[in-house]
Protein backbone atom coordinates (compact mmCIF):
# COMPACT_ATOMS: atom_id res chain seq x y z
CA UNK A 1 0.00 0.00 0.00
CA UNK A 2 1.30 3.38 -1.19
CA UNK A 3 2.50 5.91 1.52
CA UNK A 4 1.38 9.55 -0.07
CA UNK A 5 3.12 12.23 0.80
CA UNK A 6 2.12 16.09 -0.20
CA UNK A 7 3.07 15.31 -3.30
CA UNK A 8 0.76 13.03 -4.17
CA UNK A 9 -2.16 14.97 -2.00
CA UNK A 10 -0.98 18.41 -4.27
CA UNK A 11 -1.13 16.17 -7.63
CA UNK A 12 -4.95 14.48 -6.43
CA UNK A 13 -6.11 18.22 -5.44
CA UNK A 14 -4.84 19.41 -8.96
CA UNK A 15 -6.70 16.47 -10.97
CA UNK A 16 -9.83 17.14 -8.76
CA UNK A 17 -9.62 20.50 -9.83
CA UNK A 18 -8.85 20.40 -13.32
CA UNK A 19 -12.78 17.93 -13.84
CA UNK A 20 -14.48 20.00 -11.28
CA UNK A 21 -15.96 22.41 -14.21
CA UNK A 22 -16.99 19.52 -16.46
CA UNK A 23 -18.28 16.62 -13.12
CA UNK A 24 -20.32 20.21 -11.99
CA UNK A 25 -22.13 21.22 -15.29
CA UNK A 26 -23.43 17.62 -15.92
CA UNK A 27 -26.82 17.58 -15.92
CA UNK A 28 -28.43 15.97 -12.49
CA UNK A 29 -29.77 13.08 -14.51
CA UNK A 30 -26.67 11.95 -15.77
CA UNK A 31 -25.19 12.23 -12.39
CA UNK A 32 -27.87 9.94 -11.13
CA UNK A 33 -27.11 7.67 -13.82
CA UNK A 34 -23.28 7.10 -13.06
CA UNK A 35 -24.20 6.71 -9.07
CA UNK A 36 -27.10 3.97 -9.57
CA UNK A 37 -24.95 2.14 -11.78
CA UNK A 38 -21.83 2.64 -9.00
CA UNK A 39 -24.77 1.07 -6.17
CA UNK A 40 -25.38 -1.74 -9.45
CA UNK A 41 -21.47 -2.92 -9.17
CA UNK A 42 -21.18 -2.82 -5.51
CA UNK A 43 -24.33 -4.73 -5.40
CA UNK A 44 -22.53 -7.64 -7.76
CA UNK A 45 -19.19 -7.48 -5.67
CA UNK A 46 -20.64 -7.28 -2.34
CA UNK A 47 -18.83 -10.71 -0.92
CA UNK A 48 -15.88 -9.64 -2.06
CA UNK A 49 -16.05 -6.50 -0.39
CA UNK A 50 -17.18 -7.96 2.54
CA UNK A 51 -14.32 -10.66 3.07
CA UNK A 52 -12.37 -7.87 2.26
CA UNK A 53 -13.49 -6.02 5.36
CA UNK A 54 -13.11 -8.59 6.96
CA UNK A 55 -9.28 -8.94 6.67
CA UNK A 56 -8.96 -5.54 7.01
CA UNK A 57 -11.13 -4.46 9.95
CA UNK A 58 -11.30 -7.68 11.86
CA UNK A 59 -15.34 -7.95 11.59
CA UNK A 60 -17.17 -10.69 11.53
CA UNK A 61 -18.40 -11.50 8.22
CA UNK A 62 -22.17 -11.37 9.19
CA UNK A 63 -22.08 -8.04 9.99
CA UNK A 64 -19.49 -6.57 7.11
CA UNK A 65 -21.70 -8.75 4.10
CA UNK A 66 -24.83 -6.29 5.51
CA UNK A 67 -22.47 -2.84 5.55
CA UNK A 68 -21.78 -3.43 1.95
CA UNK A 69 -25.07 -3.69 0.45
CA UNK A 70 -25.94 -0.72 2.62
CA UNK A 71 -22.92 1.26 0.63
CA UNK A 72 -24.83 0.54 -2.26
CA UNK A 73 -28.12 1.86 -0.72
CA UNK A 74 -26.15 5.45 0.45
CA UNK A 75 -25.10 5.32 -3.19
CA UNK A 76 -28.88 4.89 -4.08
CA UNK A 77 -30.29 7.50 -1.94
CA UNK A 78 -27.93 10.32 -2.65
CA UNK A 79 -28.31 9.36 -6.38
CA UNK A 80 -31.97 10.34 -6.73
CA UNK A 81 -31.26 13.77 -4.91
CA UNK A 82 -28.60 14.63 -7.76
CA UNK A 83 -31.21 16.16 -10.39
CA UNK A 84 -32.50 18.54 -7.82
CA UNK A 85 -28.76 19.13 -6.03
CA UNK A 86 -28.50 22.90 -7.45
CA UNK A 87 -33.06 23.57 -6.72
CA UNK A 88 -32.60 26.53 -4.55
CA UNK A 89 -35.53 28.61 -3.15
CA UNK A 90 -37.06 32.00 -3.77
CA UNK A 91 -38.95 33.13 -0.39
CA UNK A 92 -41.23 36.71 -1.42
CA UNK A 93 -42.69 39.07 1.29
CA UNK A 94 -44.32 41.95 0.87
CA UNK A 95 -41.44 44.35 0.74
CA UNK A 96 -38.61 41.88 -0.12
CA UNK A 97 -37.87 38.67 -2.83
CA UNK A 98 -35.17 36.20 -0.77
CA UNK A 99 -33.62 34.01 -3.44
CA UNK A 100 -31.01 31.32 -2.87
CA UNK A 101 -29.38 29.23 -5.04
CA UNK A 102 -27.07 26.44 -4.56
CA UNK A 103 -23.90 25.56 -6.51
CA UNK A 104 -21.24 22.53 -6.10
CA UNK A 105 -18.38 24.24 -3.72
CA UNK A 106 -15.28 22.09 -5.55
CA UNK A 107 -13.11 19.74 -4.90
CA UNK A 108 -13.81 17.98 -1.46
CA UNK A 109 -11.44 16.19 0.94
CA UNK A 110 -12.64 13.39 2.23
CA UNK A 111 -11.00 11.22 5.19
CA UNK A 112 -12.80 8.21 6.30
CA UNK A 113 -12.25 6.49 9.84
CA UNK A 114 -11.03 2.33 10.35
CA UNK A 115 -14.43 1.33 11.34
CA UNK A 116 -16.72 -0.21 8.91
CA UNK A 117 -14.75 2.14 6.30
CA UNK A 118 -16.56 0.95 3.09
CA UNK A 119 -19.95 1.76 4.32
CA UNK A 120 -18.52 5.03 5.59
CA UNK A 121 -16.78 5.77 3.15
CA UNK A 122 -20.04 5.87 0.92
CA UNK A 123 -21.83 8.18 3.15
CA UNK A 124 -19.11 10.95 2.70
CA UNK A 125 -18.18 10.41 -1.10
CA UNK A 126 -22.24 9.74 -2.56
CA UNK A 127 -23.57 13.01 -1.41
CA UNK A 128 -20.48 14.87 -2.38
CA UNK A 129 -20.60 13.18 -6.33
CA UNK A 130 -24.42 14.08 -6.50
CA UNK A 131 -23.72 17.24 -6.01
CA UNK A 132 -21.23 17.88 -8.48
CA UNK A 133 -18.41 18.50 -6.09
CA UNK A 134 -15.26 16.20 -6.93
CA UNK A 135 -13.41 14.29 -4.56
CA UNK A 136 -10.13 13.75 -2.74
CA UNK A 137 -10.18 10.10 -0.39
CA UNK A 138 -8.10 9.50 1.84
CA UNK A 139 -9.33 6.11 4.21
CA UNK A 140 -7.52 5.04 7.16
CA UNK A 141 -3.91 3.82 7.29
CA UNK A 142 -5.63 0.76 9.39
CA UNK A 143 -8.15 -0.17 6.76
CA UNK A 144 -7.30 1.07 3.32
CA UNK A 145 -8.37 -1.75 0.93
CA UNK A 146 -12.02 -1.31 -0.04
CA UNK A 147 -11.17 1.85 -0.64
CA UNK A 148 -9.51 0.71 -3.69
CA UNK A 149 -12.61 -1.45 -4.65
CA UNK A 150 -14.55 1.74 -4.57
CA UNK A 151 -12.98 3.55 -6.72
CA UNK A 152 -12.79 1.02 -8.92
CA UNK A 153 -15.95 0.30 -8.96
CA UNK A 154 -16.49 3.90 -10.03
CA UNK A 155 -14.74 4.05 -13.11
CA UNK A 156 -15.98 1.25 -13.92
CA UNK A 157 -19.84 2.77 -13.98
CA UNK A 158 -18.30 5.74 -15.82
CA UNK A 159 -17.31 8.55 -13.52
CA UNK A 160 -14.87 10.68 -15.59
CA UNK A 161 -11.11 10.96 -14.84
CA UNK A 162 -10.01 13.13 -11.83
CA UNK A 163 -14.06 13.22 -9.95
CA UNK A 164 -12.83 11.03 -7.37
CA UNK A 165 -9.35 10.01 -6.77
CA UNK A 166 -8.04 8.12 -3.59
CA UNK A 167 -4.85 8.51 -1.71
CA UNK A 168 -3.24 6.58 0.88
CA UNK A 169 -1.40 7.52 3.80
CA UNK A 170 -0.72 8.34 7.62
CA UNK A 171 -2.61 11.23 9.00
CA UNK A 172 0.07 13.58 9.91
CA UNK A 173 1.69 13.24 6.86
CA UNK A 174 -1.49 12.62 3.76
CA UNK A 175 -4.12 13.81 6.06
CA UNK A 176 -2.51 16.69 7.32
CA UNK A 177 -1.68 17.93 3.26
CA UNK A 178 -5.02 17.49 2.43
CA UNK A 179 -6.46 19.81 4.92
CA UNK A 180 -4.37 22.51 3.68
CA UNK A 181 -4.46 23.22 -0.01
CA UNK A 182 -6.17 25.99 -1.00
CA UNK A 183 -7.94 24.03 -3.86
CA UNK A 184 -9.55 21.96 -1.80
CA UNK A 185 -12.80 23.71 -0.63
CA UNK A 186 -14.21 21.38 2.01
CA UNK A 187 -13.25 18.53 4.40
CA UNK A 188 -15.40 15.95 5.56
CA UNK A 189 -14.05 13.48 8.08
CA UNK A 190 -15.28 11.16 10.61
CA UNK A 191 -12.70 10.11 13.09
CA UNK A 192 -11.69 11.42 16.58
CA UNK A 193 -12.89 14.80 18.67
CA UNK A 194 -9.10 15.85 19.25
CA UNK A 195 -8.07 15.05 15.40
CA UNK A 196 -11.00 17.03 14.10
CA UNK A 197 -10.40 20.02 16.36
CA UNK A 198 -6.80 19.92 14.11
CA UNK A 199 -8.52 19.63 10.97
CA UNK A 200 -10.31 22.97 11.81
CA UNK A 201 -7.10 24.48 12.79
CA UNK A 202 -5.25 23.28 9.41
CA UNK A 203 -8.00 24.60 7.45
CA UNK A 204 -8.67 27.72 9.08
CA UNK A 205 -6.04 30.00 6.66
CA UNK A 206 -8.27 28.73 4.12
CA UNK A 207 -11.03 29.10 5.36
CA UNK A 208 -12.58 25.42 4.45
CA UNK A 209 -15.35 24.64 5.36
CA UNK A 210 -16.21 21.31 7.53
CA UNK A 211 -18.21 18.60 7.87
CA UNK A 212 -17.54 16.35 10.87
CA UNK A 213 -18.80 13.17 12.42
CA UNK A 214 -17.10 12.90 15.39
CA UNK A 215 -16.48 10.15 18.53
CA UNK A 216 -19.85 9.13 20.21
CA UNK A 217 -19.81 7.37 23.55
CA UNK A 218 -23.26 6.19 24.14
CA UNK A 219 -24.72 5.13 27.35
CA UNK A 220 -27.67 2.61 27.28
CA UNK A 221 -29.81 3.98 30.52
CA UNK A 222 -32.33 0.86 31.77
CA UNK A 223 -34.87 2.38 34.27
CA UNK A 224 -37.03 -0.33 36.69
CA UNK A 225 -40.18 0.38 34.52
CA UNK A 226 -38.30 -1.22 31.33
CA UNK A 227 -39.39 -4.17 29.35
CA UNK A 228 -35.95 -5.94 31.48
CA UNK A 229 -35.56 -9.04 28.59
CA UNK A 230 -35.65 -6.00 25.57
CA UNK A 231 -33.62 -4.09 27.35
CA UNK A 232 -30.89 -6.45 28.08
CA UNK A 233 -30.88 -7.83 24.69
CA UNK A 234 -30.23 -4.69 23.12
CA UNK A 235 -27.95 -3.78 25.63
CA UNK A 236 -25.91 -6.43 24.44
CA UNK A 237 -26.24 -5.86 20.89
CA UNK A 238 -25.07 -2.04 21.38
CA UNK A 239 -22.30 -3.26 23.09
CA UNK A 240 -20.66 -6.58 21.28
CA UNK A 241 -21.76 -6.17 17.47
CA UNK A 242 -19.26 -5.17 14.79
CA UNK A 243 -16.91 -5.71 17.22
CA UNK A 244 -17.54 -2.68 19.06
CA UNK A 245 -16.08 -0.61 16.28
CA UNK A 246 -18.36 1.94 15.71
CA UNK A 247 -19.99 5.42 17.26
CA UNK A 248 -22.67 4.11 17.81
CA UNK A 249 -22.01 1.37 20.27
CA UNK A 250 -22.87 1.77 23.69
CA UNK A 251 -19.40 1.80 25.59
CA UNK A 252 -21.55 2.41 29.05
CA UNK A 253 -24.65 0.29 30.52
CA UNK A 254 -26.26 2.66 33.42
CA UNK A 255 -28.39 0.54 35.62
CA UNK A 256 -30.51 2.12 38.25
CA UNK A 257 -29.49 1.00 42.02
CA UNK A 258 -32.37 -1.41 42.52
CA UNK A 259 -31.86 -5.02 43.73
CA UNK A 260 -34.13 -7.05 41.42
CA UNK A 261 -33.02 -4.50 37.97
CA UNK A 262 -29.27 -4.92 38.96
CA UNK A 263 -29.20 -8.13 39.46
CA UNK A 264 -30.74 -9.56 36.85
CA UNK A 265 -28.64 -7.48 34.71
CA UNK A 266 -25.92 -9.06 36.09
CA UNK A 267 -27.02 -12.77 35.22
CA UNK A 268 -27.65 -11.44 32.15
CA UNK A 269 -24.72 -10.15 31.04
CA UNK A 270 -22.42 -13.03 32.02
CA UNK A 271 -24.51 -15.28 30.55
CA UNK A 272 -25.25 -13.48 27.52
CA UNK A 273 -21.37 -12.49 27.12
CA UNK A 274 -20.49 -16.32 27.42
CA UNK A 275 -22.76 -17.08 24.50
CA UNK A 276 -20.90 -14.37 21.74
CA UNK A 277 -18.79 -16.64 19.68
CA UNK A 278 -15.37 -14.74 18.43
CA UNK A 279 -13.39 -16.65 16.05
CA UNK A 280 -12.59 -16.65 12.38
CA UNK A 281 -13.98 -13.63 10.50
CA UNK A 282 -15.16 -15.56 7.92
CA UNK A 283 -17.36 -17.94 10.07
CA UNK A 284 -20.75 -17.14 9.85
CA UNK A 285 -21.53 -18.09 13.20
CA UNK A 286 -18.96 -16.02 14.74
CA UNK A 287 -20.50 -13.06 16.69
CA UNK A 288 -17.14 -10.93 17.63
CA UNK A 289 -13.96 -10.85 14.95
CA UNK A 290 -10.56 -10.24 15.77
CA UNK A 291 -10.47 -6.56 15.89
CA UNK A 292 -8.85 -3.99 14.10
CA UNK A 293 -6.13 -3.51 15.69
CA UNK A 294 -3.99 -4.54 18.52
CA UNK A 295 -4.31 -1.77 20.44
CA UNK A 296 -8.00 -2.81 21.12
CA UNK A 297 -7.32 -5.48 23.36
CA UNK A 298 -6.96 -3.06 26.01
CA UNK A 299 -10.09 -1.70 26.59
CA UNK A 300 -11.79 -4.81 25.48
CA UNK A 301 -10.43 -6.11 28.34
CA UNK A 302 -11.75 -3.50 30.21
CA UNK A 303 -15.28 -3.97 29.63
CA UNK A 304 -14.83 -7.59 30.55
CA UNK A 305 -13.20 -6.96 33.60
CA UNK A 306 -16.05 -4.48 34.49
CA UNK A 307 -18.60 -6.76 34.00
CA UNK A 308 -16.93 -9.39 36.64
CA UNK A 309 -16.28 -6.52 39.44
CA UNK A 310 -18.69 -6.39 42.52
CA UNK A 311 -20.56 -3.22 42.13
CA UNK A 312 -19.76 -0.08 44.16
CA UNK A 313 -22.43 0.55 46.48
CA UNK A 314 -21.97 4.31 46.24
CA UNK A 315 -23.26 5.53 43.13
CA UNK A 316 -27.09 5.92 42.39
CA UNK A 317 -26.50 4.41 39.13
CA UNK A 318 -23.74 1.49 38.43
CA UNK A 319 -21.48 2.10 35.26
CA UNK A 320 -20.69 -1.10 33.73
CA UNK A 321 -17.99 -0.48 31.35
CA UNK A 322 -16.02 2.61 30.33
CA UNK A 323 -15.01 3.35 26.98
CA UNK A 324 -12.18 3.66 24.71
CA UNK A 325 -11.02 5.61 22.34
CA UNK A 326 -13.44 7.35 19.76
CA UNK A 327 -14.79 6.23 17.09
CA UNK A 328 -16.15 7.55 14.34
Amino acid sequence: MARSDAADIDAAARAAKQAFPAWAAMDGKERKKILHRVADLIVERAEEIALCECWDTGQALRFMSKAALRGAENFRFFADRAPAARDGQMLPSPTLMNVTTRVPIGPVGVITPWNTPFMLSTWKIAPALAAGCTVVHKPAEFSPLTARLLVEIAEEAGLPKGVWNLVNGFGEDAGRALTEPPDVKAIAFVGESRTGSMIMKQGADTLKRVHFELGGKNPVVVFDDADLDRALDAAIFMIYSLNGERCTSSSRLLVRRTDPVHRRHKRHDHRAGGNLRPGPHRHHLRHRGTGARHRQRHPLRAHRLCMDQRPDPRPALHQRARGGDDLG
